[in-house]
């Protein structure tokens, strides 16, 4: 995409309106790079400034009296680019896979089915709702996101800040959306469960008939069952009230319902929460997300690579995946250190199976303590689990009797991707030789 601005002074709200356009058109335009010519002097130092690796402007100066100008301006701008280094929640164009979890997920949603998404740390599971969120929007569908790793976790009780910032939350989205807010405006700061529960009630009634639906997707779940107090019975009622209320809405209201997110599953398996019975036990659905399958992968890389004017010969994918175990941030981690490694100056920029093994010693040195931390956070809410695992990484000859006298820990350690089967037999994944 091209735009041409007359006006003197280049504004941030022209660089917006053209991304905003930008998402609107359809067909086969490049998705994060748009060129500008501005009569501003300053284009160039302003385009650099309010630029992002997802959304680059580059300035339409260059030097015609070169018949390669065009490809150097570009080279000069693409080249600097590392659309592998995502360290936050990716969507849109720069999300790959997971179809069939985002179609079942989406499905969920619309026919009010409750769901509970699990997976290790940095698994790609909040990146998958932000996804989620952007896809139903064509389905009027007003949805919040709560990261509960930012509340107090029991001991210490959240639930009065969880329902002031959903309450908060909600009522920014429906403005954004130009929907009235009053149910939620009359009630107090820190309402209690029932009032929030009965503002809600009345909110979804007053959606339906405007035709939307109301979705809550509660994030890093573990943070309410932290493996140092007792789930089953220790003296945290109002969670399991809060829960209740949201279970209740969704029986009672034919277009609400909310998704949980997270590393355990305990919440929904267990029958007993906090000395009462499990409002969510054996009722909502358990979906896990594990590794990138293969050709998920591939595409990520080959799409990623040529938007930064870079090739990928099939012996580097497969280098790629082997040693990421196909997960997917330390898939696009590799991806990222062996991008740095490459020459600016190349007209051409390949990545080639030997040039992702020269990176690949000191980028698992460097990954380790990531690594570290994502085996660590399995054995600090599932002790069971993270015991057997222990025992498996001593033990490597014994695995398969540990698998079979552990089922339930052996289940979800493959369900996390921590084990997989290969030819009917349990081996532990790659991330443990990382670790």
């Amino acid at each position: 995409m091209v735009l041409y601005t007359p006006y003197p002074d280049l504004q941030l709200r022209t660089y917006e309106g053209a991304f905003e356009e930008l998402r609107a058109l359809k067909g086969n335009v490049t998705p994060d790079v748009i060129f500008v010519w501005s009569k501003d002097r300053r284009a160039p130092l302003k385009l650099d400034d309010w630029s992002s690796p997802g959304r680059l402007a580059i300035p339409f100066v260059f030097d015609e009296e070169n018949e390669l100008g065009l490809v150097a301006l570009l080279r000069e701008h693409l080249h600097v680019r590392d659309l592998f280094n995502e360290t936050t929640p990716v969507s849109g164009t720069t999300f790959f896979g997971r179809k069939t979890l985002l179609q079942s997920l989406r499905d969920d949603v619309l026919n009010q089915s409750v769901s509970g998404i699990f997976g290790l740390r940095k698994a790609g599971k909040t990146s998958i709702l932000y996804e989620l969120r952007e896809k139903l929007e064509a389905d009027n569908v007003v949805s919040v996101l709560i990261d509960l790793e930012a509340y107090p976790s029991p001991p210490d009780d959240p639930v009065d800040d969880i329902c002031e910032d959903l309450r908060r939350r909600l009522m920014e989205e429906l403005r954004r959306r130009g929907l009235g807010v009053s149910k939620l405006a009359a009630l107090p700061e820190y309402p209690t469960i029932l009032q929030l529960r009965n503002a809600l009630q009345a909110l979804v009634r007053k959606l339906e008939q405007d035709g939307y639906r109301l979705l809550l997707m509660l994030d890093e779940i573990e943070y309410l069952t932290p493996a140092e107090v007792d789930i089953a019975e220790g003296p945290m009622p109002r969670i399991s009230q809060f829960l209740a209320a949201l279970r209740s809405l969704v029986q009672e209201s034919p277009n609400f319902t909310f998704l949980l997110s997270g590393l355990t599953s305990a919440i929904l398996e267990s029958g007993r929460l906090y000395g009462r019975p499990n409002p969510l036990f054996s009722w909502a659905k358990l979906r896990y997300v594990g590794p990138l399958e293969k050709p998920e992968a591939d595409r990520l890389a080959t799409y990623l690579g040529a938007r930064m004017g870079i090739a990928i010969d099939p012996g580097a994918l497969i280098t790629l995946y082997q040693a990421s175990g196909g997960h997917a941030y330390l898939y696009r981690n590799l991806a990222s250190t062996v991008v740095a490694s490459l020459p600016m100056e190349d007209m051409q920029r390949r990545i080639t199976r030997s040039a992702v093994l020269r990176q690949y010693d000191g980028w698992a040195t460097a990954v380790r303590g990531h690594v570290n931390e994502m085996i660590d956070h399995v054995g600090r809410y599932y002790p069971t689990e993270g015991l057997v695992l222990e025992l498996m990484r001593e033990n490597p000859k014994e695995l398969q009797d540990l698998a079979r006298d552990e089922p339930q820990a052996a289940r979800r350690l493959r369900n996390l991707g921590v084990l997989h089967t290969v030819d009917g037999k349990d081996e532990l994944s790659v991330l443990l030789d990382l670790a």
